[in-house]
């Protein structure tokens, strides 16, 4: 089976093209350009170097948490591809994904939700062991203190942690720290779910930054 993984969360673009257990190309972009500019071109390139093209069986989405905008350009990357293409699209939970950069591991994946905090999971092998949470960044890592085995942090806030690591926790090599295109096929390839590509949304967890204060000031102008 061969999938497209295209993985926009945070502030670097991946795009990868996997099959039957190989890495066939992918690509790693961390630019001040747009994504709407980056993307395609990315995708050309891996579907170049793979010679992938009329042999794609579905195209693998991050679908969130992450930058609001990063998620939408993606997913609607992948659903332009999928539908011109005819071919299935599967959306993958971004930190699950993250998890299969370090399989027979402990890891907890940390995603920036702005104000110093994170969402963030803890996961052994890519299973999940804990649900899906939002808090500080500092009370997550010092939060690890008392659990069970030893755990690597990985993610786009490890710039922002304050406190001393426990014992037991570690930072993930450098190369393995952010989000690949090529853990959200392998991810979609275990997870095996077919969405709609009519129905399939991002996954933000909470509302963007744009929203909270426009509603805030619609009731504010309200109520005058």
């Amino acid at each position: 089976m061969q999938i497209l993984g295209i993985e926009t969360a945070t502030r670097a673009a991946s795009v990868a093209v996997i099959s039957d257990g190989k890495i066939l190309a992918e690509t790693l972009c961390e630019t001040p350009q747009s994504f709407s500019e980056t993307l395609m071109p990315q995708v050309e390139e891996v579907i170049k170097i793979s010679g992938a093209f009329e042999k794609l069986d579905a195209v693998a989405v991050s679908i969130g948490p992450g930058s609001f905008t990063g998620l939408r350009i993606g997913l609607a990357t992948a659903k332009a591809l999928a539908y011109a293409w005819n071919i299935k699209i599967i959306g993958v939970p971004t930190l699950q994904a993250m998890s299969y950069n370090f399989p027979n591991a402990k890891v907890v994946p940390m995603i920036d939700a702005q104000k110093n905090r994170a969402y963030y999971q803890r996961f052994d092998d890519t299973f999940y062991l804990t649900d899906l949470e939002i808090d500080p960044i500092d009370e997550i890592v010092a939060g690890l203190k008392d659990a069970a085995g030893e755990f690597l942090l990985c993610g786009d806030v490890l710039h922002k942690i304050k406190v001393p690591l426990p014992p037991n926790v570690k930072l993930a090599p450098p190369h393995l720290r952010m989000p690949r295109a090529s853990s959200v096929a392998w991810c979609a390839e275990d997870l095996g779910k077919v969405h709609n590509v009519m129905n399939l949304e991002p996954f933000y967890v909470r509302r963007s930054e744009a929203e909270e204060l426009w509603e805030k000031r619609h009731g504010l102008n309200s109520e005058n």
